[in-house]
């Protein structure tokens, strides 16, 4: 029954599609550039996520170590502060290897030393990788321990020099972190109250065109079922075609731009067709609903 009932369904709505076909694509174009756009959003959100992640690990914790810390002492510093679990990563720079840096970066500055018959000023180092710059507090009470203090000469992030291990930078990282979070949010939030009402617009447009198709059927003493059928499948044609249009406009807008997102686009196109069927199927039943009971004049 339920076989008979969908297939004869579906000849009436693919008729129906070629028979309105202009209505059609308008309805497919008008969804697929709400997709369009609320894709547009969610690839900013990956990049903006992506782009403070990878600005967050280039900010390390560089500890400048006393003169008559041996690199033994070093090392064993080492291993004690990768015991913490926010540390990604330790590096020791050696005095020797800090000078040798400071030749290959500034020639220029490095033939002073040597003229002059200086010795080596720079000290060692230590750089300390953590995965967020919200870390660095942890980092900073373990350093601030009395037994750290004789090993330890200054801390500072970035080029940052003084003793606190909360700079400026990590906190600007982390306020805009949190402030892109909230704007994403609610203009994920937004597009997807003012899509479904553009959506269900569309959609009432298509069918109230059609009204006195519906009428007729009514009259004749057809079935609700068999009434509704035909929009539940036209709804979810216009979903999915209206979802590769979305995603086909991303992904030709990404190719002019070179665009890289970090993201599993193919479960979001999934997800997003799921929910564009869910949203345009309920949106048809509505709008069938109403002249299904509406009262013929």
């Amino acid at each position: 029954m339920f076989q008979a009932l969908f297939k004869k369904g579906l000849h009436l709505s693919l008729t129906n599609i070629w028979r309105n076909k202009f209505l059609s694509l308008a309805t497919i174009f008008v969804i697929g550039v709400i997709l369009f756009i609320f894709n547009i959003i969610l690839s900013v959100n990956f990049i903006a996520q992506k782009s403070l992640y990878e600005l967050g690990q280039k900010v390390d914790l560089i500890v400048y170590l006393n003169d008559t810390t041996t690199e033994a002492d070093a090392q064993n510093l080492i291993s004690e502060i990768k015991t913490l679990p926010v540390v990604s990563d330790v590096t020791y720079t050696s005095k020797e290897q800090a000078i040798e840096d400071l030749k290959a970066t500034h020639p220029d500055l490095s033939l002073s030393f040597e003229k002059y018959d200086l010795e080596n000023p720079l000290p060692a180092s230590l750089s300390i990788s953590t995965a967020s710059p919200t870390d660095h507090q942890e980092v900073s009470d373990f350093l601030n321990k009395p037994q750290y203090q004789n090993f330890l000469s200054t801390v500072s992030i970035g080029d940052t020099s003084d003793n606190s291990i909360i700079s400026g930078i990590s906190k600007n990282i982390s306020a805009l972190g949190r402030l892109t979070n909230q704007i994403i949010f609610w203009l994920i939030i937004t597009f997807l109250v003012g899509g479904t009402l553009i959506i269900l617009n569309a959609l009432q447009i298509a069918i109230y065109a059609r009204r006195k198709e519906i009428e007729v059927m009514k009259l004749v003493g057809a079935s609700l079922w068999f009434i509704r059928m035909p929009f539940i499948i036209e709804a979810t044609i216009y979903a999915v075609m209206a979802t590769l249009l979305g995603f086909l406009m991303l992904f030709l807008l990404a190719q002019k731009t070179d665009i890289s997102v970090a993201a599993s686009w193919t479960n979001i196109f999934f997800i997003e067709l799921s929910l564009t069927i869910f949203i345009s199927v309920t949106s048809s039943l509505i709008a069938v609903h109403e002249h299904l009971f509406r009262k013929s004049l």
